[in-house]
């Protein structure tokens, strides 16, 4: 095909969506910078959309605008075409996307007429918030009561984080499988800002069971002969840990690049390190301990206590401490709580259970006497345990969190979500 010497002209189309049965689009003409651009309606469609671009060549500025309309759109690249002139028939391999309320068309030749349809896409929170339990969830007031394990229901409850209402998956669930590339994922929650926690659970196929469900075994921190070697960053002049240097590399070498532009930065990691009330024999326990075992009342939480100090996020977070490079963390021991685990309680039904040692993110104490610190780990048994110094070697399962408007599909319509038919990623 061949093309006039210009550069690359993006065309910024507006399409207003009226909900129902049909589609009222205004047709005007914008002149600025040479680009010309109609808008004409093709189909009515409740979950399709179409719009007429006209261009002529031109650079520099273009109209800036936003799709008013709610939901979420991809280009539909099999119905979607171009006519040049001195081409004959429609053009299909034109560079197109929608992106953040805007559709893109890459195109320098005059005349050009570009016909670009829209599917409206379900969002993955959207089906998830429909499973919703009606009984069987933990009591949610101010604070859960979590008193026993879930190891035979398979639910989705409701709750509360920093960010608003959060949706957890709880017990022997089946259906939180998600696919991104190779890799395969079990969903956590939907967090209050409709992002997508996710916990690593296989390459190549979905594992349930085994070493295959981590990334591989590490120290939480070499160093722990200080209360601050709980933290995923630690010191004045933070200090990465040992566990985030892994994560990193591994986000670095294995998302970053395909997947970077997907992740969430806002909602972080909690590494509650809050020095709780509580000392016992020379131990000085972290608030994480106080709410899984120091009281009779199972008081896990979503909330993150100072979260200007113990919330991890990237700098595009607009809450916690923006001292993370890349968007990865670990599981909290609240998060194992309310997915049915619990401590002191053996659990090998629940979906955390791989049958093997792992972190989580979450402080349990800081010994004097003997310069030891301690973090919270799922235990083989899916035990939910404390004590376990942060230089021994456990296993590391990534958690990530995917944008709220990614979109996923899967290969048959009965099933979602299971391990034969997780929710795929679509970039």
């Amino acid at each position: 095909m061949k093309r006039k010497g210009c550069s690359i002209i993006l065309c910024l189309i507006v399409i207003l969506f009226i909900a129902g049965v049909s589609f009222k689009v205004n047709r005007k003409e914008i002149e600025k910078s040479k680009i010309r651009s109609e808008m004409s309606l093709k189909e009515a469609n409740t979950n399709s959309m179409a719009i007429n671009v006209e261009t002529s060549v031109g650079s520099g500025d273009y109209t800036k605008s936003t799709v008013p309309s709610t939901g979420s759109y991809k280009v539909n690249t099999d119905r979607s075409y171009c006519t040049i002139p001195g081409l004959s028939g429609e053009q299909k391999n034109i560079p197109m996307e929608y992106k953040d309320g805007k559709v893109y068309i890459g195109i320098t030749d005059e005349g050009t007429k570009c016909y670009v349809w829209l599917d409206q896409q379900e969002l993955l929170v959207d089906k998830i918030k429909d499973q919703v339990s009606s009984n069987g969830c933990p009591t949610y007031i101010e604070t859960p009561l979590i008193t026993t394990i879930e190891d035979t229901k398979s639910l989705l409850c409701k709750g509360i984080d920093d960010f608003g209402d959060t949706y957890y998956y709880r017990g022997a669930v089946t259906n939180n499988w998600v696919k991104l590339g190779k890799f395969y994922w079990r969903i956590i929650r939907i967090n209050g800002n409709g992002s997508i926690r996710l916990i690593y659970s296989g390459i190549g196929k979905a594992e349930t069971s085994g070493t295959d469900t981590q990334i591989g075994n590490s120290a939480y921190n070499n160093l722990n002969n200080n209360a601050q070697y709980v933290k995923y960053v630690y010191g004045s002049t933070n200090t990465d840990s040992t566990i985030k240097s892994v994560l990193d590399n591994w986000y670095n070498t294995n998302l970053k690049s395909a997947y970077g532009s997907i992740m969430d930065g806002e909602v972080g990691f909690c590494n509650d390190a809050d020095i709780s009330s509580t000392s016992y024999a020379g131990y000085q326990f972290f608030k994480p301990h106080d709410r899984i075992f120091g009281s009779t009342l199972k008081t896990a939480t979503f909330i993150c206590n100072t979260k200007a100090d113990n919330l991890f996020t990237t700098s595009r977070g607009t809450e916690g401490n923006q001292k993370l490079t890349n968007p990865i963390g670990l599981i909290t021991a609240d998060e194992v709580s309310f997915a049915g685990g619990l401590g002191g309680s053996d659990n090998t039904s629940y979906y955390l259970y791989t049958g093997k040692v792992y972190w989580t993110m979450s402080p349990c104490y800081f010994m004097g006497s003997n310069n030891t610190a301690g973090m919270f780990i799922v235990k083989e048994t899916g035990y939910l345990d404390h004590y376990y110094n942060v230089g021994n070697a456990y296993g590391v399962r990534p958690v990530i969190n995917l944008k709220a408007d990614t979109l996923f599909k899967t290969t048959s319509e009965v099933d979602k979500g299971t391990a034969d038919n997780p929710y795929i990623v679509v970039i």
